[in-house]
């Protein structure tokens, strides 16, 4: 290290030139206003630098002719694992010695960075740094001169680049396992042709005959599987062309379930739905496709048995299960059998099936705003894949992925989204923008018996706790669209969830801040992941026992409707009324502001959450709804009130 510094600073002789200058102000200083004149520019220039350089999303060090940091942005700490303003006045050793300190395999780190210290020219690496997870850091150093000869001193650049490398690899792994898919068929279909046409006189008319019906059977193979890997990227791109119009499950299902139980007939499929089924909206050939393939699924993994499709339709979703008696998966099955290319696989036997029939599956439904998901009880006990599918499928929910993206309007989970009921299991919503992190947290909550729910943004978690009421919320306090801090204050205006503040920063004023702002608790990463579920318990036992201490809390009553908040029951002349969970949430949205008159926009967002503040369509449906069953007549409404042209409001007590 010393000798590489020292190479750096060989032959520049700038120490002369910063005298020079100190010479001239010491000899003649202008009077003091026109040095303020002078001074202000400087002042107001720095000021700028400093600016632009803290907004930056990557870390910035600058280091002096002395190999000593003269400036450093909070981002380059942030991302050395160091406190405010401890950067500077360092030198170029002590950031070295913290790399190393921070890297995953020392050894290998010191070997780059020393390469990187002794070049003269520009030089990138990639390091790998421990975490909770393996994160990478991408450092790029280049020489700064002020003339072509004069070296000022070293400019550093940090880069979190972890999702990067994440998304290159699975990129490789996916090329690489398409590929090899690709392959099986082109192999068939080569062979059987070259042996035709090796000795075609050999060959009598049945064997050519079966070779060319193998040949066919590989190129409409070959052709599905262009097609399917076609569809995930279009989907992808948002660049797939999506129908939607009125479709009834029934009569899509029911020519589908006869076509699969006549290929399989030692399987038996059954279909499962109400008569009351309302119809959906949607792209019917895509969901046919989705239900091809949880077939296919189904049958390819259960050696016999029943198959069974059945649904629900609850609060504007219906809620499709296809549940089968095979061999079932273990909970990390659970989670990547969605994922490209993979295939489940038991011993060595060859798995069976392409591994992108889910993968499309998951796309397609989520092009929908809906959710998909899997739950087995383990081994041997069968499999249910989950699919919650808005009964409105807006043209938002349509809208290419950039779209969505840009408006927020859909969550990213693609975890179960059902209200809490006594006896769930408890519901952990956790908030990072790094992926990684959110893999390792969930992986952890679940082997608890957690169910999670997971966002990279501050949009989409405000969203997600509006619309899943969560019991714990695990919070990273850097996240892209909004502060953390911001996240927090938003979020006590309209709910009580604990908050456990997971930061990068192990600073006490960061700590203070966040649990004065309502979080109930704090960790500095990296952090062991025993002490966060321990912590994790202490949270969740005490919001329930706030809960048993709280049954007493607030009731609502307006002439003969009551609210019992606590028991989140409503009566109307002594008789339970029964409100779906939207119903409810409505109610008493407007029971906590009754007399105030709430605007269609409020009560799309705090019944719905951001992102919905279009779609009155909602408002109109729900509160006809309500009003039949609370109204004694609906058409003139005596608790719930309409404002033409601006909103509703709940009669006063």
């Amino acid at each position: 290290m010393h000798a590489a510094s020292g190479g750096r600073r060989a032959g520049n002789s700038g120490g002369g030139k910063d005298e020079g200058q100190q010479q001239v102000f010491s000899v003649a200083y202008p009077p003091s206003s026109e040095r303020d004149s002078m001074i202000a520019p400087l002042a107001y220039e720095r000021d700028i630098l400093a600016s632009l350089t803290n907004n930056l999303s990557c870390g910035f060090v600058l280091l002096d002719r002395q190999e000593r940091v003269a400036y450093a942005n909070s981002r380059a700490e942030l991302l050395l694992d160091l406190g405010a303003g401890t950067l500077v006045k360092r030198s170029a050793r002590d950031v070295h010695q913290q790399l190393i300190s921070l890297a995953a395999d020392p050894d290998l780190a010191n070997g780059e960075l020393e390469r990187l210290w002794a070049s003269p020219n520009e030089v990138v690496t990639d390091l790998a740094l421990t975490h909770a997870v393996v994160r990478w850091l991408r450092v790029r150093s280049f020489p700064v001169h002020t003339g072509p000869d004069d070296l000022l001193g070293w400019g550093m650049l940090l880069d979190d680049v972890t999702l990067e490398r994440s998304s290159e690899k699975t990129r490789a792994e996916a090329l690489a396992l398409a590929a090899h898919e690709l392959k099986t068929p082109l192999a068939v279909i080569k062979g059987s042709a070259t042996t035709l046409l090796a000795n075609s006189q050999r060959w009598d008319a049945a064997t050519q005959r079966e070779m060319l019906q193998l040949i066919d059977e590989q190129v409409d193979r070959l052709h599905e599987l262009v097609n399917v890997l076609l569809d995930v990227w279009r989907l992808d791109t948002g660049m797939l062309p999506m129908n939607p119009a009125s479709i009834h499950l029934r009569e899509m299902l029911e020519p589908l379930v006869a076509q699969w139980q006549a290929r399989t007939p030692q399987h038996q499929l059954a279909l499962k739905l109400p008569d009351d089924l309302p119809t959906l909206i949607a792209d019917q050939s895509r969901l046919e496709q989705v239900f091809a393939a949880l077939l296919e699924n189904a049958l390819l993994y259960s050696a016999g048995g029943e198959v069974l499709i059945a649904a629900e339709a609850a609060d504007g979703e219906i809620h499709i299960t296809v549940s089968d008696q095979g061999r079932g998966l273990t909970e990390e099955q659970q989670e990547r059998i969605f994922d490209r290319f993979y295939r489940v696989q038991d011993g060595s036997e060859i798995p069976a099936g392409r591994g992108m029939g889910l993968a499309l599956a998951r796309a397609i439904v989520q092009a929908h705003g809906g959710r998909i998901w899997a739950e087995s009880p383990g081994l041997g006990q069968g499999t249910t894949i989950h699919l919650l599918l808005p009964l409105t499928c807006t043209q938002a929910a349509l809208a290419p992925a950039s779209a969505r993206s840009i408006s927020g309007a859909l969550p990213v989970s693609t975890e179960p989204a059902r209200a809490s009921r006594p006896g769930d299991r408890k519901v952990v919503l956790i908030v990072d923008d790094d992926a990684r992190m959110v893999r390792y947290l969930r992986s952890n909550c679940e082997a608890q018996r957690y169910r999670t729910l997971s966002a990279s943004t501050g949009a989409q978690a405000l969203q997600l706790i509006e619309r899943e009421e969560p019991d714990l919320l695990l919070l990273g306090l850097r996240l892209p669209d909004m502060d953390g801090f911001v996240v927090l204050e938003r979020l006590r205006e309209f709910s009580s969830v604990p908050v456990i503040a997971l930061s990068s920063q192990n600073d006490e004023a960061v700590c203070v801040r966040a649990l004065d702002m309502g979080a109930m608790d704090f960790l500095a990463k990296p952090f062991g992941i025993e002490v966060l579920l321990a912590r994790v318990r202490v949270a969740l036992r005490q919001r329930e026992q706030a809960s048993e201490r709280g049954t007493q809390s607030a009731l609502f009553a307006c002439g003969d409707l009551t609210i019992d908040f606590a028991q989140r029951q409503v009566r109307l002349e002594g008789r339970d009324v029964q409100l779906s969970r939207t119903e409810y949430k409505m109610l008493t949205v407007l029971a906590q502001h009754a007399g105030m008159v709430l605007t269609h926009e409020m009560l799309l967002e705090k019944v719905w959450g951001p992102g919905y503040s279009r779609e009155m369509d909602f408002i109109w449906v729900y509160i006809r709804r309500v009003r039949r069953k609370i109204e004694p007549n609906p058409a003139q409404p005596r608790y719930i009130l309409t404002v033409p042209g601006v909103g509703y409001k709940l009669a006063r007590p």
